[in-house]
């Protein structure tokens, strides 16, 4: 699909004449066995993501892989020093909070699954 696009600028209050027009071009459609093999590439992704981030009292960390191995999650405060560690099933993650005890600042999260390794900041307010 194509856009043809013009542009006007407002600057205290009064607006300015348009200016020539430009085209947009979107892309079409994808090809359905294109997105199939791209979902498929994404099965095996590891990732990780804390919440809340900034947090307030803790936090948690959402783990998401296809990997049933155990995960390591480290975290270390700004000048490297180690706060806390835990090992613990990529299931079962979510179900653990860090952070409570933390003074206000910035973490950094290590979180290992065998050869796959994820770093989250996280900033307590």
């Amino acid at each position: 699909t194509t856009y043809t696009v013009r542009v006007a600028i407002r600057l205290n209050g009064v607006w300015g004449p348009y200016g020539k027009s430009c085209s947009i071009i979107t892309p079409g459609a994808g090809r359905p066995d294109a997105v199939s093999r791209m979902d498929a590439t994404n099965v095996n992704e590891f990732k990780a993501i804390a919440y809340p981030n900034p947090f307030a009292n803790s936090f948690a960390i959402d783990v998401r892989t296809s990997n049933t191995e155990a995960v390591s999650l480290t975290v270390y405060d700004m000048t490297g020093r180690l706060l806390e560690v835990k090992e613990v099933k990529a299931q079962d993650a979510t179900n653990y909070q860090f952070g409570d005890r933390y003074p206000s600042g910035v973490y950094n999260v290590i979180v290992t699954q065998g050869e796959e390794t994820r770093t989250v900041r996280v900033v307590k307010n």
